[in-house]
C-alpha cells in the first residue's frame, strides 16, 4: 500500500471521488473514497467511512503541491494547493437541461444554443491540452479561454433560471476549470476516478457492501492492491500477484 501511495504522489495529479457503500455493523459510516494516480493504474480505496471532509483529507495525505481532480463536491474545498473541477459535471447537466422535455420552446432554445456553445468549448480545450505547451503559451490559452468563458457566462435574459445558476456556478469556479490549461499533465475529467469505481460499485450490488468494519477495511485493502495489479499488466496479472507476494 505505501508503494502505491508513493507513486500517486509522485505523478502530476491524483483523482478523487466517493460513492455509497453500506457496512452492516460498521462503526465509521457507510461510503467509499478513491484516490486514483493520473500516469498510472496506482488506485487506493478507503471503505466504511463518512463522506465528510475528514476523510478526504486522510485520503489526500501530507499536503503537497500536488493537483487535486474533482468533481464539485465541497469536501474537496480548500484540500489543494491547485484544484482541477472536472468538465464533464457541467457538461452533462447543461446537456440534460437541453434536452429536458419541460422547457417551454423559448428557453428549450436557449439552452439547446448554449450548451452547443458551451461543448464547443470544451472540445477546443480538450485538443489544447494534447499540443505541448511551454509555460507562456499555457499562460496565454488559459487568459484565452478565460475571456470565453466569462463572455460565455454572461447572464442572459431568456435564460432559464436552471440555466441562470448552473452558469454563475461555473464562473464561479473558472479558475479551477483552467487549471488543466496553467500545469501539464492535468486531465480535464475525472473520469479516471468515476471507473476506477465502477468494480467497487459492482461488487456493492452483488455483496451489499460488508458486514463489519474490520471486514470494509480488509475489501480496502484487496481492492487497492489487486485492482492496482490488474490494470498494471492485466496480461500477466497472476505473475505480478505472485511477485508481490513474494517480496
Amino acid at each position: 500500500m505505501k508503494d502505491i501511495e508513493a507513486k500517486i504522489r509522485d505523478a502530476p495529479a491524483a483523482h478523487y471521488d466517493e460513492t455509497s457503500y453500506p457496512v452492516q455493523n460498521g462503526t465509521q459510516g457507510n461510503y467509499a473514497w478513491v484516490k486514483s494516480s493520473s500516469s498510472g493504474p496506482e488506485t487506493i480505496f478507503r471503505l466504511g467511512r463518512t463522506r465528510g471532509k475528514g476523510n478526504a483529507e486522510e485520503l489526500r495525505g501530507a499536503h503537497s503541491d500536488q493537483v487535486g481532480v474533482t468533481d464539485d463536491y465541497g469536501a474537496y474545498d480548500n484540500l489543494f494547493k491547485n484544484q482541477a473541477l472536472c468538465w464533464s459535471h457541467p457538461l452533462r447537466k447543461f446537456r440534460d437541461l437541453a434536452e429536458s422535455g419541460v422547457l417551454t420552446s423559448k428557453h428549450h432554445k436557449q439552452c439547446l444554443s448554449f450548451y452547443n456553445r458551451f461543448h464547443a468549448l470544451e472540445r477546443e480545450i480538450a485538443l489544447t491540452i494534447l499540443v505541448p505547451l511551454s509555460d507562456e503559451e499555457r499562460s496565454s490559452a488559459a487568459g484565452k479561454f478565460g475571456r470565453k468563458i466569462n463572455a460565455l457566462m454572461t447572464p442572459n435574459p431568456l435564460d432559464h433560471p436552471t440555466l441562470a445558476t448552473l452558469k454563475k456556478t461555473f464562473a464561479e469556479n473558472k479558475e479551477k476549470y483552467l487549471v488543466c490549461i496553467r500545469m501539464p499533465g492535468v486531465p480535464m475529467t475525472n473520469n479516471k476516478a468515476e471507473r476506477s469505481l465502477r468494480h467497487l460499485v459492482i461488487k456493492r450490488l452483488l455483496s451489499f457492501g460488508s458486514r463489519s468494519q474490520n471486514g470494509a477495511q480488509a475489501m480496502e485493502t484487496i481492492l487497492s492492491v489487486c485492482l492496482t495489479l490488474w490494470w498494471k499488466k492485466p496480461e500477466d496479472y497472476f505473475g505480478e500477484l505472485r511477485k508481490l507476494m513474494a517480496a
